[in-house]
């Protein structure tokens, strides 16, 4: 994000040019916060996530730089990696789903 960016617009920026999506919609405010301490490489820190829900068409390609992730693909709810995700994920779409229903 840059300096006094709004989040929005980082949201829509990373969108299209991590995975080429352009949104037709602007973007809501976040449907939720989170803080988590990290592990790994990176560990001794605190990220913060603000959790965003855009509209994009699942049926376009996802283009994507390979030399950043070994691969993206769109999942129901019911088969999403849990394991290999977020640890707020679960929360995540438990909100979103209590909201479209």
């Amino acid at each position: 994000m840059e300096l006094g960016e709004n989040p929005r617009v980082t949201v829509e920026r990373e969108l299209k040019g991590e995975l080429g999506i352009a949104l037709d919609a602007p973007v809501a405010a976040p449907l939720m916060v989170t803080c988590t301490q990290t592990v790994g490489v990176t560990a001794g820190h605190v990220d913060v996530s603000l959790w965003y829900v855009v509209q994009a068409d699942r049926t376009k390609e996802l283009t994507f730089d390979a030399s950043e992730f070994h691969g993206v693909q769109w999942f129901k709810f019911d088969a999403v990696p849990f394991g290999r995700s977020d640890p707020h994920l679960g929360r995540f779409i438990e909100k979103l789903t209590s909201i479209r229903t």
